[in-house]
């Protein structure tokens, strides 16, 4: 069984505080477990480094300046229906508890923190991505789900052909990579074994694939192919 620790560092997290002694030793703590702890003092910020950095989870408190914890998530939940969000407050209000229920959140924690909890907490967050390894998140809350083989954006599905799945599950099986012509070819045309498949046949089965995802996702290589990024 994998621990958490080998689980989480695949992934980034934002964590949203404005208590800098707070805020210190919590990131620290994430740090340990995550590839990358993105720090927002404010609402304000943590919604601008959510739609920048698209980090894969979320830690918001509840109390902070420009816009409140709650509705940093509510905003959120509008673009993103999966991703995952721990509450953090200091509060035990009945009416914040309340809201939190309203936004399926991952976890509701009352500070001071628990380790134990926070542990658990961990525990809880690498149990959901080992249990989602078929949903992989691309950029402007953008889903492909492997096993479905269907793309998908604010849980609204965008229509591909098979061309384009085909391309899309060789791109996201070698994310951050040169796929070349020759794998692409070799890849997406592999039933059509009569057909002579052109680069110019292939440019244009990117070019419409790239029309469907997140601008600049895909990335030319002079020459070579394409990569994907997420």
């Amino acid at each position: 069984m994998k621990k958490i620790k080998d689980i989480l560092t695949s992934y980034s997290v934002l964590y949203a505080e404005d208590d800098k002694n707070v805020q210190k030793s919590t990131a620290d703590y994430l740090n340990r477990y995550f590839r990358t702890t993105y720090i927002a003092n404010d609402g304000k910020e943590a919604l601008y480094l959510y739609k920048s950095v698209q980090p894969d989870l979320l830690f918001l408190d509840i109390d902070m300046p420009y816009i409140d914890g709650l509705s940093v998530a509510h905003k959120i939940r509008q673009m993103d229906k999966e991703i995952p969000i721990v509450m953090l407050t200091a509060y035990t209000d009945t009416d914040k508890l309340l809201r939190a229920t309203e936004l399926n959140l991952c976890k509701y924690l009352v500070k001071p923190i628990d380790p134990l909890e926070f542990k658990a907490t961990l525990r809880k967050l690498s149990e959901y991505f080992q249990k989602s390894p078929s949903l992989i998140r691309l950029k402007n809350s953008y889903y492909w789900n492997e096993t479905t083989k269907e793309l998908s954006q604010y849980n609204q599905t965008i229509p591909l052909t098979q061309k384009e799945k085909s391309l899309l599950h060789l791109l996201i099986s070698k994310k951050n990579q040169c796929v070349t012509f020759i794998d692409i070819q070799a890849n997406v045309w592999e039933n059509d074994f009569d057909v002579e498949v052109s680069i110019q046949s292939i440019k244009l089965q990117v070019t419409l694939l790239r029309k469907k995802l997140p601008e600049g996702s895909i990335k030319n290589v002079y020459g070579k192919g394409y990569i994907l990024y997420l």
